[in-house]
């Protein structure tokens, strides 16, 4: 099992980073799962891709948080 993020999408590939090291990991779009998108963080178990629905909401949290933050020191 391992956790990644899809990075891209991009000329029909999808470019996932893989943890902990951020090594690319490239699959056709075509078999990209419905639902994931960039952004979205996921687990790879042999070919099975599957939404990691909790990490993926606790970045997307963190990244408007420290959006706000910037917002506000202007």
């Amino acid at each position: 099992m391992k956790k990644a993020i899809l990075d891209q999408v991009e000329d029909g590939k999808a470019v996932f980073l893989l943890e902990p090291n951020q090594q690319t990991w490239t699959i056709p779009q075509a078999e990209l799962p419905a639902g994931i998108h960039e952004g979205s963080s996921v687990i790879i178990q042999g070919k099975k891709i599957t939404l990691d629905t909790k990490t993926t909401a606790e970045n997307k949290a963190r990244i408007a948080a420290k959006l706000e933050q910037l917002r506000n020191k202007k």
